[in-house]
């Protein structure tokens, strides 16, 4: 397990052996796991995003694109 990123709203775990992310949405109390080319797709889109600066609309404006994938509510145990 790899931590790609952790701020006050999103948090990104890489799994390599299974080929998969998880994105958790700090905001909403969301998230997602994603494999294979799925999770390929939003590594790269993500590590692109991170190489510019943003704001913190903009920033939120890209976590909500993923919306639709977060879609199992967190819990604690």
């Amino acid at each position: 397990m790899n931590v790609l990123f952790n701020n006050p709203q999103l948090y990104v775990i890489e799994y390599p052996g299974l080929d998969a992310l998880e994105i958790l949405d700090k905001r909403n109390g969301r998230m997602g796991l994603l494999r294979g080319a799925t999770a390929d797709r939003m590594r790269g889109e993500f590590s692109q995003f991170l190489t510019q600066d943003h704001n913190e609309e903009e920033f939120e404006e890209f976590i909500d694109s993923y919306e639709g994938i977060l879609d199992q509510p967190v819990s604690r145990h």
